[in-house]
This record gives structure tokens, C-alpha cells and sequence, in this order.
């Protein structure tokens, strides 16, 4: 039963997330959502072995469907966390194209946040790690009791996943550069 509540709110936080963005931060998260969920599918497509989910609706073996999206709502959340402490921080009033330093907010606030739906998924039963195939053996990191190498790869993936949400959030939004 308890997953299956999961798995409702995992199609229920999609607009729930949506909604809260829009009316309290006054920010449309929708193409980062939709960019974020690119890179979902991706992220889930090549690693699908390494973990064994426990959803009922799935798309790709036993992926669920709502786990790309999961990852689209993760990175616009992070996106939108990163760039207001880059702000308040560097004293801007918002982030300068290609200023390197966004990164560091990005880690600063991805690898919490990523390690914390981590925890969450592992801890509530959506998926487990399939160690076999992972061979993960560097230890694990106090307190969490999560593998140092989920740090690692959460780290990877801030250098370089918000940067491409950023980048295309306004395209999914019907903006143009100029």
C-alpha cells in the first residue's frame, strides 16, 4: 500500500510542483521540468540494470514511467535553488552567461538534494541498488549510510545537467533568444 501511495504522488508532484513555482516563487518551472525529464531519460535508459524499481506502471523494463519526470521536477528544483544563491552570494540579479561559478552553487545544492531523494527512494522501497551489477565498494558515507559512490555520480551529474536546464528551460517555454 505504500508504494502505491508513492506512486500516486509521483504523478500528483508533477503539477503540484508546477503549480507552487508559478504562484509562490513567480517562476515557470515548466521548461525546466521538460528539460530536466530529457536528461531523466537518459539518466534511466542507460543505467536500467544497475537498479531494480518496485512501480506497477512502467515504460522501459521495470522503469516507471514517472521517474523521468521525478528527475525533471529534481533539476528544476536545483536549478532554481542554485541560481538564488548564486545571486545573493555574488550580489546579482541573476546569473551571467557563462559565469563558471554557477557551478559551484550547483554542486552545493544538487548533491544534498539528489542524495536526499536517494534516501528517500532506497529508504521508502521504489528501488534498490542492484550491488551485483554495480560493484560499488568504497565504503559509505556517515550518517546516511549511502555508498560514496551514489556522491560521486551526483556530483557528475551537477556539472553538467542544471547547465543544460538552463539552457533549454526557456525553449521548452515558447522564449526565444535574443
Amino acid at each position: 500500500m505504500k508504494l502505491a501511495l508513492w506512486e500516486i504522488f509521483t504523478y500528483v508532484e508533477i503539477p503540484l510542483v508546477w503549480y507552487l513555482f508559478k504562484h509562490y516563487a513567480k517562476r515557470n518551472v515548466l521548461g525546466d521540468i521538460i528539460a530536466g525529464t530529457i536528461v531523466g531519460v537518459l539518466i534511466e535508459f542507460i543505467t536500467e540494470p544497475l537498479w531494480n524499481y518496485h512501480f506497477v506502471i512502467t515504460y522501459f523494463k521495470d522503469t516507471p514511467v514517472t521517474l523521468p519526470t521525478s528527475w525533471g521536477i529534481t533539476f528544476a528544483i536545483i536549478t532554481y535553488f542554485s541560481e538564488r544563491l548564486y545571486c545573493k552570494f555574488l550580489e546579482k540579479d541573476e546569473v551571467r552567461l557563462y559565469d563558471k561559478r554557477i557551478l559551484v552553487f550547483d554542486l552545493v545544492v544538487g548533491i544534498p538534494l539528489g542524495l536526499l531523494c536517494e534516501i528517500i527512494g532506497l529508504k521508502s522501497g521504489i528501488w534498490e541498488y542492484n550491488y551485483g551489477l554495480l560493484k560499488w565498494n568504497w565504503g559509505e558515507i556517515p550518517f546516511v549510510h549511502m555508498p560514496y559512490e551514489a556522491l560521486v555520480g551526483y556530483a557528475l551529474l551537477m556539472l553538467s545537467v542544471p547547465t543544460f536546464v538552463r539552457y533549454w528551460q526557456g525553449a521548452f517555454e515558447g522564449k526565444t533568444a535574443g
